[in-house]
C-alpha cells in the first residue's frame, strides 16, 4: 500500500491519506478544496492498482515489485483489474456527470437576458464596450447567484453567466462572473468561476457568434473575444482558457480561422498548437498577438487599438 501511495505522489503530487483496497477512492490533486480530480483504485490481492488525475488527463497502471516475473495467469488476472476498474470509473463519471447537467440545467434557467443598465451591461461598459448593443445572446445575467468559497456559502451576488457548449450542441458547462448592482467585481475569493462539467471540456467554447462566410475568430477569455469581434469586424468566440483554445474545434461550415492570441507563453504556445491544427485540417488560419508582453486584446481595446488582419471584414 506504501509503494503504491509512493507512485501517486510520484506521479500526480498529491495521494489519499489512507490507500483502501478494493475501492476506487477521490482525492484532491490541488490545494482547492472540494477538489476531487484525483481517483485510485488498489486492487484486493494489493498486486497492483490503477490511478490517475481527470483534470491533468492522467491515467496509469501499477504493479507491486516482484521477486518472480508474472505467470500468464497473474497477468491475465491483472489485466481484469484494471478493465474492471476503468468500466467502475467511467460509470462513476457519466453519473456524475448526469448529475451535473441538472444542476447546469436548472441554473441557466434562473438566468435572464441582458437589458440596458443591468449589472451585465454596467460591467462591460467598465470594461470598455460602452454603447456595444446588441451584446451576444449567449450572455446572461443571474440576478443573485449564490457564491461558494469551498463548501461555505459566503452570500449571492448578481453575476454574467455564458454557457461553454460541446461540439455537439451540449452545455457542459457554465462561466460565472461575480458582480456587483453597479457592475464592478464582485469582492469574493474567485470571481470568474466555472460550474462543475457536464462532459469533457476540450473542443467546447462560449460561442458569442456563429461563422459568417465560413470565417470564426476564437480568443481566451469572454472581454478578450468581445474586443477582438469589434475590433476586427470578425464574428469570435471565446474558449475560456489558454487550454481550451488549443484543443477547441472548430464548426464544420468553418474555412477560415483567426486566432487573438494573448501576448503570454501560455497564449502563444496554445495559439500554434490550434494554427497546426487548422493547418493540418485544411483550414486558412491567421495568429494576431498584441505587441506589448502580457496584454491580450481586451487591453489592446481599452487603448482602441486596432486590430488588422487583411481582409478581416464579413
Amino acid at each position: 500500500m506504501q509503494a503504491f501511495k509512493v507512485a501517486i505522489l510520484a506521479a500526480l503530487g498529491h495521494a489519499p491519506d489512507v490507500i483502501e483496497p478494493g475501492r476506487l477512492q477521490r482525492f484532491a490533486t490541488s490545494d482547492k478544496r472540494g477538489d476531487s480530480a484525483g481517483w485510485c483504485k488498489l486492487f484486493a490481492d494489493l498486486r497492483g492498482g490503477v490511478y490517475g488525475c481527470n483534470r491533468a488527463g492522467v491515467s496509469e497502471t501499477w504493479q507491486a515489485n516482484r521477486d518472480q516475473p508474472m505467470t500468464r495467469q497473474q497477468r491475465a488476472e491483472l489485466a481484469k483489474h484494471v478493465a474492471e476498474a476503468a468500466a467502475e470509473r467511467e460509470a462513476e463519471q457519466r453519473q456524475q456527470w448526469a448529475e451535473n447537467a441538472g444542476r447546469i440545467a436548472r441554473l441557466w434557467a434562473q438566468c435572464v437576458p441582458l437589458v440596458a443598465g443591468d449589472p451585465v451591461t454596467l460591467y462591460l461598459k467598465r470594461r470598455g464596450f460602452a454603447g456595444v448593443w446588441p451584446l451576444p445572446a449567449c450572455l446572461r445575467l443571474h440576478r443573485a447567484l449564490p457564491c461558494w468559497d469551498g463548501d461555505k456559502k459566503i452570500g449571492t451576488h448578481p453575476a454574467m453567466v455564458a454557457p461553454l457548449v460541446a461540439p455537439d450542441g451540449r452545455i457542459v458547462a457554465l462561466h460565472r462572473t461575480y458582480l456587483t448592482a453597479d457592475g464592478r467585481k464582485a469582492d469574493v475569493p474567485t470571481v470568474k468561476k466555472l460550474t462543475a462539467t457536464a462532459g469533457p471540456l476540450a473542443g467546447a467554447c462560449i460561442p458569442l457568434h456563429e461563422p459568417q462566410r465560413g470565417v470564426i475568430g476564437i480568443a481566451e477569455g469572454i472581454e478578450t473575444a468581445l474586443a477582438a469581434w469589434l475590433a476586427s469586424g470578425l464574428p469570435t468566440v471565446a474558449a475560456y482558457s489558454a487550454g481550451n483554445l488549443a484543443a477547441w474545434q472548430w464548426p464544420g461550415s468553418v474555412q477560415r480561422l483567426a486566432i487573438f492570441a494573448d501576448n503570454d507563453r501560455a497564449g502563444r504556445e496554445s495559439a500554434d498548437a490550434l494554427r497546426a491544427r487548422a493547418f493540418s485540417a485544411g483550414i486558412g488560419c491567421e495568429v494576431v498577438t498584441p505587441s506589448d508582453d502580457g496584454t491580450d486584446w481586451c487591453d489592446v481595446w481599452a487603448q482602441r487599438g486596432a486590430v488588422t488582419i487583411e481582409g478581416a471584414a464579413v
